[in-house]
């Protein structure tokens, strides 16, 4: 019984502690910040709407990640998505849905506040 409790103890601990990093994107790549330090570091969202360039219908489920980085988010049921925690920079963004090919955004400025972009994809 207490190995249970000093397990359970343990793993509560660690998630609390985990949970005490944030993700924040950087032009060179995913950063782990302390929350602490989050709060010194401006950062922005990026937000956009993905389409299929012949029909203008917005796609869902597309994948959508900075050049460099593991963290993937996808569009919504409207074709829509937003990436938090972004630190201002240029970025490449890469976009990629099953039977489209695969498109690259280069040098896209998030600055500021209303960072939004309209990605246009094409079948294969």
């Amino acid at each position: 019984m207490m190995k249970k409790i000093v397990f359970l103890f343990t793993a509560l601990l660690i998630l609390g502690l985990a949970s005490q990093a944030k993700n924040i994107v950087t032009p060179n790549g995913d950063k782990k910040v302390e929350t602490a330090e989050l709060a010194t570091i401006n950062t922005t969202s990026l937000s956009g709407v993905v389409l299929d360039n012949e029909t203008g219908e917005t796609l869902t489920g597309v994948a959508i990640r900075f050049e460099g980085s593991d963290e993937v988010v996808y569009t919504d049921f409207d074709g829509n998505f937003k990436i938090d925690n972004i630190v201002p920079g240029n970025y490449n963004i890469l976009s990629n849905y099953i039977s489209y090919s695969d498109n690259k955004l280069k040098n896209v400025n998030v600055n500021g506040q209303n960072n939004v972009i309209r990605l246009v994809l094409k079948k294969d």
